[in-house]
């Protein structure tokens, strides 16, 4: 069922309509109550079910949440920290300079509340990018989302939770994890080897509450700025502009593309299979970038940050698995049972190992 909508659907299932449509206006378009309730939600109720259902026979199949367990994935995952940690720190930056705190739609003004948000991203950045205090930056960067719920929309605020599980990984991995996530810093894996799953299940599940929150803001429940945002790009409903099919409106088109992403975000807040779920995700998070505004590659640097780290990493802590139970071995990152785990010289309990390929 996935597959085939995101076929379908492949460029606005992920941009966020509001960086490009009124983002200050206050006459911008809101969410329709009288949608919550509707045969829209039912019929994304109907496909996230069939949609999870397809997941959970699937994963029986193949009898683990991790498949599919390749050798390349061990490899790849040497640095997915520090990529998530940069890739972050680079829309952190773009965002502060415009000023913004974190995407278009939330402009911050030029007084001395907003240049302090704008230098604190700054900040925050320039620790993602060094290492520096970054298990602060972590923390400072999840509180930026707590401070933004008081100063814009609520639901423009929510497709920012992504940054507390960003926040999250570097409080408890760092940014300097250099095989996967596994060992967590000192502070937490002397005291449960889980910490580092934890913090993988953590991101995926806010990355898949943060995909929902515009699918249903933008799309499934608010039509009219997803109209908006077509009645100046009409060619990204292709198909009715390239296949020819006029009965395909763009009422039509977002509500397909909205399904489409909270979708994604259900599947991947479920567990099920997330390097599959991230595998389907990678076309109708990336098609959209080459025609659209820098601001939607810039804007989309952490989610696809996300997107390589749940790749490498899998679900973290699955549906059914013990929260306690040993990492395994082999885990990417984490060292033979005979081997010291090295500590950095003179660095305070919330240092991050550098784990070596060796």
């Amino acid at each position: 069922m996935l597959p085939l909508l995101v076929a379908l659907i492949p460029v606005t299932a992920a941009a966020h309509v509001k960086w490009f449509v009124q983002p200050t206006d206050p006459a911008r378009p809101e969410i329709r109550p009288e949608l919550i309730l509707s045969e829209r939600t039912a019929i994304l109720v109907g496909v996230a079910a069939a949609s999870l259902v397809v997941l959970y026979l699937l994963q029986r199949l193949v009898r683990t949440p991790h498949w599919p367990e390749l050798g390349l994935f061990k490899q790849m995952a040497v640095g997915a920290p520090t990529l998530l940690a940069v890739q972050s720190a680079i829309t952190l930056v773009y965002a502060a300079v415009q000023p913004a705190l974190f995407v278009p739609n939330m402009a911050l003004e030029v007084d001395p509340l907003g240049l302090a948000l704008a230098a604190a991203q700054l900040l925050i950045a320039f620790s993602f990018v060094t290492g520096i205090a970054d298990w602060l930056a972590g923390i400072a960067v999840s509180l930026l989302v707590v401070i933004a719920f008081g100063l814009y929309r609520p639901t423009d605020v929510l497709d920012q939770l992504y940054w507390v599980g960003i926040g999250l990984v570097m409080l408890i991995v760092g940014r300097f994890g250099a095989a996967a996530a596994y060992p967590a810093r000192p502070w937490f894996h002397q005291r449960n080897r889980a910490w580092s799953a934890r913090a993988v299940a953590a991101l995926r599940i806010l990355a898949g509450l943060a995909i929902i929150a515009p699918g249903l803001d933008e799309k499934v429940w608010n039509p009219a700025l997803g109209e908006a945002f077509l009645a100046e790009r009409p060619a990204f409903n292709f198909p009715r502009h390239l296949l020819g099919l006029p009965w395909w409106t763009d009422e039509r088109f977002v509500l397909a593309a909205g399904v489409v992403e909270a979708t994604i975000g259900i599947l991947l807040i479920s567990g099920l299979l997330t390097r599959v779920v991230i595998l389907g995700m990678w076309l109708p998070f990336n098609i959209g970038v080459p025609f659209l505004p820098p601001q939607e590659l810039l804007g989309h640097l952490p989610i696809f940050g996300i997107m390589y780290f749940l790749l490498v990493h899998g679900a973290g802590i699955a549906p059914g698995e013990s929260l306690d139970r040993p990492v395994p071995p082999g885990t990417p990152g984490e060292p033979a049972a005979d081997r010291p785990v090295p500590a950095l010289h003179h660095s305070p309990p919330w240092a991050r190992p550098v784990i070596g390929n060796g």
